[in-house]
């Protein structure tokens, strides 16, 4: 098979696919497999979640976490051609740099796959850019340059592999992590196919909160998983990788002394 030009592709998105097509995956269904067996899971919901995540970072709606990419580069043998590899690098991280945060100077950027994509307007880039003159000109004359952490005024959340509940009860109860540097926190529509059907009750998003994560070694941003308890009983779920055995007790049941 004849390569490729790799350097002719302007968008992430679209070298995977091409990638995809390379490979023999017109459809997501065995890449997804390989992927849930990488990542060492095996439970349907897990496969028809790979599915959709395949579908939309194939089409450019979302952008993978750091360790799917690694995982997918490893699946399509992306290392095996070094041209290919650097441009592969490349445009994911040109992707992550234009996921700024929302200040309203955002367009709509049509590519050439018709599907839309926000990029920061002409304002946005000039304010951007300017802000990093100004932090290199600090360093430079020796001011120290301080960075607000958007994420400090968040609630701090844990894991508990022991959840006890009454009907009635909402909480939050784990926290769905992005990369250590405390960049691309998932957004609900990446973490809520990871989270399992409950026959006790409901889970909804929980907005964000900071989490200590034993991967990172210290405390991230998080998508935070709230459970909402709406019939008394026992139940064991996966939830996020993890399992969580979640009580949940009739108020009338309930003894008090």
């Amino acid at each position: 098979m004849q390569e490729q030009d790799w350097g002719k592709f302007s968008r992430w998105h679209a070298l995977l696919d091409a990638l995809c097509d390379r490979s023999g995956h017109i459809d997501n269904s065995a890449l997804a497999s390989q992927l849930c067996h990488r990542s060492g899971k095996s439970a349907r919901e897990d496969f028809n979640a790979a599915e959709k995540n395949l579908r939309n970072w194939r089409a450019g709606r979302h952008l993978p976490l750091r360790r799917n990419f690694m995982i997918l580069a490893e699946l399509l043998r992306v290392s095996d051609n070094p041209e290919l590899l650097q441009r592969w690098n490349l445009l994911y991280a040109a992707a992550r740099g234009r996921e700024l945060p929302d200040t309203g100077n955002t367009a709509v950027d049509i590519d050439a796959g018709g599907d839309a994509r926000t990029r920061p307007s002409i304002a946005g880039r000039l304010l951007w850019s300017g802000t990093g003159i100004i932090a290199a000109l600090l360093a430079a004359t020796g001011i120290r340059w301080m960075m607000v952490d958007p994420y400090r005024d968040l609630p701090v959340i844990g894991y508990d592999a022991r959840v006890v509940m009454v009907v009635g009860e909402s909480r939050v109860i784990h926290g769905d992590r992005g990369d250590c540097d405390g960049g691309n926190v998932p957004d609900w529509t990446y973490t809520a196919p990871r989270v399992p059907h409950s026959s006790l009750g409901v889970f909804t998003d929980g907005g964000l909160a900071r989490k200590m994560s034993n991967y990172c070694n210290k405390v991230v941003p998080v998508r935070a998983v709230r459970f909402t308890a709406r019939t008394a009983g026992v139940e064991e779920i996966r939830l996020l990788d993890d399992f969580v055995k979640i009580f949940v007790n009739d108020p009338a049941n309930l003894v008090t002394r």
